[in-house]
């Protein structure tokens, strides 16, 4: 047998060759971050859609509409949305305002909900697109049985599906210590977080990874929660490389929704922002494993401590 038919043997053999599928998801659309002129929510929307259009990867992207309706800007911020439409990307609800809904009734977060999809969802409808996806704030599914039942009764009512999560590498703590460095004129410190933000994903997803095959005994169909900032519209392709080193291609969120995994029970009624794995490992009888996530390197907790806000 030859060298070169051994090593193919080799890679149709290994972990990876098995494909591994994620669906990537953005959160807090038009876009976030302390600096919220117009100017900067466009040139980091660009920088998005078309590292996603270049890569050909399929996403959905959450709504907070209290950021689309700002006086003297709303059809510019509308023509945002409308550049995901055009790239072929869905949109979802992310409510109105981003409250927690820990901290609010459940009738309270319905009207929000409601409120939150008064312009995008008649643009993706115009587009020849009908599916309803609903991202909770901060992950927050309402702090008690009680709520979270209510809440979840009107969106089946209304034709909404929950977009859970699987992976997510506390991007924002990253984004936002970037983004004040940045404002400092400490370029130098700012590239420094960028880079470790890129570790730190590697971190996370071994950890969600392993995880995954502890609860499941395989990999699963992932879901991946980003956000809508300036670290990361000047990244996302230096991401989206990592995961395909690591096997993964990228498919649309009812496609990895399809996952027998997703069918797992979650009666998770807490008031922590747990991801589906965590809230999965309470079901199948395991402690939550939220308290091995890797945390970002002292230097990092240090500089982010000493870094004005």
């Amino acid at each position: 047998m030859t060298r070169l038919l051994l090593a193919v043997l080799f890679v149709l053999a290994s972990p990876l060759a098995a494909q591994r599928t994620v669906a990537i998801t953005i959160d807090d659309l038009p876009f976030v971050s302390r600096d919220r002129s117009l100017a900067v929510a466009r040139e980091g929307t660009v920088r998005l859609v078309d590292a996603l259009r270049r890569e050909r990867v399929p996403a959905t992207a959450f709504v907070n509409e209290s950021k689309v309706q700002v006086e003297g800007e709303r059809d510019a911020r509308v023509a945002l949305l409308q550049q995901w439409i055009d790239a072929g990307l869905d949109l979802g609800n992310h409510t109105f305002t981003h409250a927690d809904f820990n901290k609010q009734t459940a009738d309270w977060f319905i009207d929000d909900t409601v409120q939150g999809e008064v312009v995008w969802r008649p643009m993706m409808r115009k587009a020849g697109r009908t599916a309803l996806w609903l991202r909770h704030p901060f992950l927050h599914t309402g702090g008690s049985a009680e709520k979270r039942a209510a809440y979840e009764r009107f969106l089946a009512s209304r034709g909404y599906r929950v977009a859970p999560v699987t992976l997510e590498h506390s991007d924002w703590w990253f984004a936002s210590l970037h983004e004040r460095l940045l404002g400092q004129g400490d370029t130098a410190a700012a590239e420094k977080v960028k880079a470790a933000s890129l570790e730190h994903l590697d971190k996370m997803l071994d950890y969600h990874e392993g995880l995954t095959r502890k609860l499941f005994g395989r990999d699963i169909a992932h879901v991946f929660l980003m956000h809508a900032n300036t670290l990361n519209s000047r990244i996302l392709p230096e991401m989206l490389d990592r995961f395909r080193k690591r096997g993964y291609s990228f498919v649309p969120l009812a496609k990895a929704m399809e996952d027998p995994a997703y069918q797992t029970a979650d009666p998770y009624a807490g008031e922590q922002g747990l991801v589906w794995l965590h809230r999965w490992a309470i079901t199948l009888g395991h402690k939550t494993g939220a308290e091995d996530e890797p945390d970002p390197a002292p230097w990092l907790q240090e500089l982010n401590r000493a870094t004005p806000r």
